[in-house]
């Protein structure tokens, strides 16, 4: 019996997350089908370009992502409380980042100040956008939907494009998170799709190596992309501007060291209507109940935002070292590979068996515990 996804997200505190969708039948529906022969391999550059204008707009930060010819993989942070402490006119302006009004599917850059005022005179609407935003699996919902519209377009069909909704689990150490950052680059790798890490497309790894100042490579991992560590700029008085963070980068030592307008893809720019349900399980898009009533916002003495969550404590240079490493191991299997790569490659391995929530014995325990749950998870090796 499935966990239900309450007990899987946690509701206060933030946490970091491995989460995976599969295509229905495992079908290779963004990639070279091996029946008719039909290459569907752009559908993955919608998925890291919807991933792309999402994230900054949720309360996430996305650590990793990789895009395969028929699932995805996402390793982010998710801080379910975030959204409480955005001013309305964040929220406002985050929600038409994530949603802009389009006409004759561009978006028209000229109707968001409006369309922002709007919502800012809407105070049940506006609670409702405050909420989609704050809610991991709206964040999944969003990236997905879109997806599979275009796709059943294109493809002239309805029905399914992702199997399910998708499976999450909980990283509650960081060795689980750099683990799952690792699992998630070196997919291609393993999937026999690239030889070296520079070859991956659709990936974070791919990001990650486009930034090479000095500085990032010295500096501890950041999310590729980030709805809760981003800089923060004006864009008019009363509207903050949520835009990606750039990318950079203790555990134990991994080794030395405004247009008018613009196209948008079909369904991708529709906004949804925050009247719906936005707990953290939702998923689907029922009407929400008139007699629910939104959470409210913190009073303004009360609003001080709580301590944010370290980055991993490794950076951008020994992670692609690291990588590189293990891109190396299994490309060509040897018995000089060093302790340390191996312990490595014996975490990453251990992210193969889907379960609930990762990390040390003791962390795992006190994790399922604390949601009265059978402990049958398998700790991740020292």
């Amino acid at each position: 019996m499935a966990t239900p996804r309450h007990l899987l997200v946690d509701p206060e505190n933030e946490c970091d997350y491995h989460l995976a969708s599969r295509c229905v039948r495992r079908a290779f529906l963004c990639g070279v089908d091996e029946y008719t022969g039909r290459n569907c391999s752009h559908r993955r550059t919608w998925l890291v370009d919807r991933l792309k204008q999402l994230s900054p707009c949720f309360a996430v930060d996305v650590y990793a992502y990789t895009v395969l010819s028929n699932h995805f993989h996402l390793v982010l942070r998710h801080d379910p409380l975030a959204h409480r402490w955005w001013s309305d006119e964040e929220v406002a302006w985050r929600w038409f980042e994530a949603f802009p009004p389009t006409e004759q599917g561009a978006v028209v850059e000229a109707l968001k100040p409006e369309r922002r005022e709007l919502m800012l005179d809407n105070p049940k609407r506006l609670a409702r956008a405050r909420c989609t935003l704050g809610s991991m699996s709206n964040f999944m919902k969003h990236l997905k939907q879109p997806i599979a519209r275009r796709a059943n377009l294109e493809d002239d069909c309805t029905g399914h494009f992702f199997e399910q909704r998708f499976y999450s689990g909980a990283l509650l150490t960081e060795e689980a998170l750099i683990a799952a950052m690792a699992y998630v680059d070196l997919n291609p790798v393993r999937a026999e799709l690239a030889e070296h890490i520079e070859e991956i497309r659709e990936t974070s790894i791919c990001d990650r190596l486009l930034e090479n100042s000095t500085r990032a490579l010295e500096d501890y991992l950041r999310p590729v992309l980030s709805g809760l560590d981003h800089p923060l700029a004006s864009a008019s008085p009363g509207v903050v501007a949520v835009v990606g963070s750039p990318i950079g980068g203790s555990m134990e030592a991994l080794g030395p060291q405004e247009a008018t307008s613009r196209s948008q893809p079909d369904g991708a720019g529709e906004e949804p209507d925050p009247e719906r349900r936005c707990d953290a399980g939702a998923e689907t898009a029922d009407p929400e109940p008139a007699e629910t009533v939104p959470e409210p916002k913190p009073d303004v003495e009360d609003r001080r935002e709580p301590p944010r969550r370290p980055r991993p404590h490794v950076t951008l240079a020994q992670y692609l070292e690291l990588v590189r490493a293990m891109a190396q191991v299994e490309n060509t299997p040897t018995t000089n590979t060093s302790d340390r790569v191996r312990r490595w490659l014996g975490r990453t391995k251990a992210l193969r068996k889907r379960q609930r929530a990762y990390g040390s014995e003791s962390v795992l325990r006190q994790w399922i515990a604390d949601r009265n749950m059978q402990f049958r998870e398998t700790p991740l090796p020292a």
